[in-house]
Formats: C-alpha cells, structure tokens, sequence
C-alpha cells in the first residue's frame, strides 16, 4: 500500500513540475490569477455550494 502513496505523490510533483515549466513563483500566480477570482465570484453567488455539474455550469456562466 505504501508503493501506491508513493507513485502518486511521484506522479503529482511530475505534473506539477511539467505545469510550473521553468516559471517561477510569482509567474505561477499570475498565470492562475483570472481563474483564481472567478472561482471567489462563482463561491460568493453560491455560498450553499453544490455537486460537481452545478459548480461546472455556474462556472462557465461566470465565463461567458
């Protein structure tokens, strides 16, 4: 069981790595930056919350 935990915490840190392509921190940030506040706007519509479809659609609303 442990090899297991083990491949995907490899496999993470190598998509992670393979994402963060030579960019530095504050890159990154920049990056992720519009999608970081539409996700704050989505979650500030909806405080309930809701499944995976509901949260997908209102965010494409918040999108388009």
């Amino acid at each position: 069981m442990g090899y297991l935990l083990y491949a995907v915490l490899a496999a993470l840190l190598f998509m992670h790595w393979r994402a963060a392509a030579g960019r530095n921190l504050d890159q990154l940030f920049e990056a992720d930056s519009d999608l970081h506040h539409q996700v704050h706007r989505v979650i500030a519509k909806h405080p309930d919350g809701g499944n995976g479809a509901k949260h997908k659609a209102w965010m494409a609303e918040d999108a388009g």
